[in-house]
């Protein structure tokens, strides 16, 4: 199974302002994200990603995503769900609830991608760079022990938008 971390995130590395707002992702980045969703046929989420994706506005939000599994990962095994979306309790639970797909898509929150990074659970890493600059974010990364280096595998550039491609050295 292959898992990709895919994000957008501001130039300095924010993928949210403090106050979780992510105002600042362009409609490329979600059609992007879109593609890759019915590609893979999965994502997997933290709950507060999938929270804040609730509030976005019509036509961006992943009850628009039909036919694809929906996990989202929260410590709290009794939290609801609307329909549609399965729990998982960890980055493990998550790929096990999963684990008929060959490929996986992760799209975060810091402390989630942060989980998968240090189980050495991330094969893939593409980051969609904002033209955007956050003073006060939330880091692609939460803080934690970790140290991982990466392979470049390819860069593009569409509306203003830099795409990074990377593959996690094992």
């Amino acid at each position: 199974m292959n898992v990709t971390l895919y994000m957008a995130m501001s130039l300095n590395g924010s993928i949210a302002e403090k106050n979780g707002s992510e105002d600042f992702l362009s409609p490329a980045h979600w059609g992007k994200f879109c593609r890759l969703a019915q590609e893979y046929g999965n994502f997997i989420v933290g709950r507060k990603t999938y929270e804040a994706v609730k509030n976005w506005n019509e036509g961006f939000g992943f009850d628009d995503l039909k036919g694809i599994k929906k996990i989202i990962i929260s410590q709290n095994e009794h939290y609801k769900l609307d329909e549609g979306y399965t729990l998982a309790t960890s980055p493990k639970d998550a790929l096990a609830a999963i684990k008929d797909f060959e490929s996986v898509l992760v799209t975060g929150g810091s402390t989630i991608n942060t989980a998968f990074l240090r189980e050495d659970l991330l094969d893939d890493i593409i980051l969609n760079m904002e033209p955007a600059l956050i003073g006060k974010g939330i880091p692609l990364f939460a803080e934690d022990d970790f140290s991982k280096k990466l392979d470049f595998v390819s860069s593009e550039e569409t509306k203003g938008i830099v795409t990074l491609h990377y593959r996690v050295v094992k």
